[in-house]
């Protein structure tokens, strides 16, 4: 008997959740869309009829309720993360939830703590960790025995200055940290686990364009140790879109767009290697497929998408930001 694909709900049907949704339900066999809640009814319901879901809802307690639905994808602003996490572990779902998952430790500590006391798995969805060419990478490195000794990555895109829009909003938790730095943050602290290496000491260095900006609009993290890191992050400045990774004997470069890694160039010893696997979705569908095959291992943890790393990586954002006068966006009063 073939089993059945994981059903899951979808908290919030803006931008994001539009291609998580595209990627579930045209390449993920594992899972399929039962239903999506909004403050509004109305743009639910136009949302599960684009996508020929099942049901859609006119709130996120409604949708909580439904003991159908086993996992759900959050996807709304970052200040609602923490609510919502909290309200579909306690109605027994596994959570997928949007990067950053939180802003600030005390709130991912107390609400890991939950999921555990659930049974249920909470998990941020970092992407680009589960893209096939990145599993290859991290294979070809460990099977290699290569040592990385520095990681040089950014991730930053002009935004005019708008104090309305979100990125910009302090209340919203903007601010080039927290909108796209958790990026290439992840992959230093992800490749140092990959290397059994610590995360190295860190400075930072906080850039405003706009003196009026409540958030940091431009951040640099760099890193000390045994894996030294160059990681930036931008909201008003374009940067590279490659990642370069250098040691010893070898040159690693994740070509544009890194975050989303598809080809990956390496020169080890003198000899050129390429990894470039064919996928077929929007990236969405490897972070989707996987949890859905946690769920049906009754797995209660991820390998792939480790806990320990999205703690690392909230930890220093919040640390920067902190030590930076930015404290307004690490804690969520809402």
């Amino acid at each position: 008997m073939q089993e059945k694909p994981v059903r899951w709900g979808i908290a919030g049907v803006g931008q994001i959740a539009h291609r998580f949704a595209a990627d579930l339900t045209q390449h993920c066999p594992d899972a399929t869309l039962y239903g999506a809640a909004a403050r509004s009814l109305t743009r639910a319901t136009e949302f599960i009829s684009k996508y020929k879901g099942i049901k859609s809802y006119g709130s996120y307690e409604e949708m909580a309720t439904d003991p159908d639905i086993e996992a759900m994808y959050i996807a709304t602003i970052n200040p609602v993360h923490k609510p919502l996490i909290e309200l579909y572990l306690k109605h027994g779902k596994h959570v997928l939830v949007e990067k950053p998952a939180l802003t600030n430790l005390a709130d991912w500590d107390e609400m890991f703590t939950l999921a555990q006391k659930q049974g249920r798995m909470l998990i941020e969805a970092m992407k680009t960790i589960t893209f096939p060419a990145y599993r290859s990478l991290r294979q070809f490195i460990q099977e290699n025995h290569i040592q990385i000794s520095h990681i040089d990555a950014a991730y930053g895109g002009a935004v005019p200055f708008d104090p309305n829009n979100r990125v910009f909003d302090a209340n919203l938790c903007g601010g080039a940290s927290l909108d796209v730095g958790v990026y290439p943050l992840w992959l230093y602290a992800d490749l140092c686990d990959c290397l059994d290496q610590p995360i190295g000491e860190m400075t930072t260095q906080f850039i405003q364009d706009d003196p009026e900006a409540g958030i940091d609009e431009t951040a640099v993290y760099q890193f000390s140790g045994p894996v030294s890191g160059n990681i930036r992050a931008s909201i008003t400045q374009d940067m590279e879109r490659i990642a370069t990774l250098t040691g010893p004997d070898v040159k690693i470069v994740i070509q544009d767009k890194w975050w989303n890694p598809k080809v990956i160039d390496i020169e080890f010893q003198g000899k050129p290697f390429k990894i470039s696997p064919q996928t077929q979705g929007g990236g969405f569908e490897h972070e989707i497929q996987h949890v859905s095959q946690l769920i049906k291992e009754k797995a209660n943890h991820s390998e792939m998408i480790k806990d320990k790393t999205s703690r690392a990586v909230i930890e220093i954002v919040e640390t920067g930001l902190t030590e930076n006068g930015f404290v307004h966006l690490a804690k969520n009063h809402m």
